[in-house]
Order: C-alpha cells, then structure tokens, then sequence
C-alpha cells in the first residue's frame, strides 16, 4: 500500500477554490484549482453532457401485439378465402390471388413494424454512447491571487 501516502498527498496538494456555471452556455462549468506546492491555479474547463434523449423505449410487449395483429388478420383471410371458396361449388374464387397478397402484406407490415422496433433500440444504445463520451474537459494555468476589483483576504 505505498500509493496510500501519494493519495494523501495529492489530497492536500489541490485544494478547489470556486466553481461556477457559464451563463448562456447550457453544461459549462468553470473549477478553479488551486496547486499548493507549485503556488500555481488553474481553470478546469467542464462540459457535462446533455439530458438524455426522451425517446420511448421498443417495448417487447408492443412487438407480441403486433404479432398478434398479424396472426388474426392471416387466420380472418383463411376464413374469408375458406368462405369464398366453398359459397358456389364447382366455381372459382372472382380473384383467387387476393387472399395471397393480402396475407404477404399482412406479413410485410409486420416485418417491417419489426425492423423499426429494431431500429429504434439501436438509436438508443447510439444516445447512450454518445451521452457518455460527450464529456469534455480542458486545463488552463492562471496566476493565483484575488480577482480584480476585491481585496485580498
């Protein structure tokens, strides 16, 4: 445990004398830090990161009634090809493709819906990522001493 007195140290060597907000500037803040040993200051340049996005989460739930949807709109147009079918025996359907490209459009819509879910948890983890290296910070060295206009202490 040798580090222990560093950390020690280094405690007692900075010594953070002010902070404040930048107006105008939404998550810039400004520390002042001031080195004992080295009699020296600085200004800690922060920008925190934004709020994070307020998007509404995909939800599983939302995908299982989409399923759902889906699946009861396939087995209405097995019922209304079954009922089309058998209603004047021995004749055909007026439009036996019909019920084909209502099912690949029920399938299609689903498949779709799917992808969007998708696409939205992925813009999710992208925020998330982005939030937490927005994170910015920057050093610069100023002389330690009252500010203009007051008096020191």
């Amino acid at each position: 445990m040798a580090s222990a007195p560093a950390i020690g140290t280094a405690q007692t060597r900075f010594d953070g004398t002010d902070q404040s907000a930048v107006a105008g500037v939404s998550g810039l803040r400004i520390i002042t830090v001031q080195d004992r040993v080295m009699k020296m200051c600085y200004l800690v340049f922060v920008s925190d990161p934004g709020e994070p996005s307020n998007r509404r989460a995909a939800d599983a739930g939302d995908t299982e009634q989409a399923r759902a949807a889906r699946d009861g709109r396939l087995v209405e147009l097995l019922h209304g090809y079954e009922q089309d079918r058998g209603a004047i025996p021995g004749t055909i359907i007026p439009n036996p493709l019909k019920y084909d490209w209502l099912a690949d459009s029920a399938q299609l819509e689903f498949a779709l819906y799917v992808l969007q879910q998708q696409f939205i948890r992925l813009e999710q983890q992208l925020d998330r990522l982005a939030d937490a290296s927005r994170m910015a910070m920057t050093t610069t060295q100023v002389p330690c001493g009252p500010p203009q206009g007051r008096p020191s202490p």
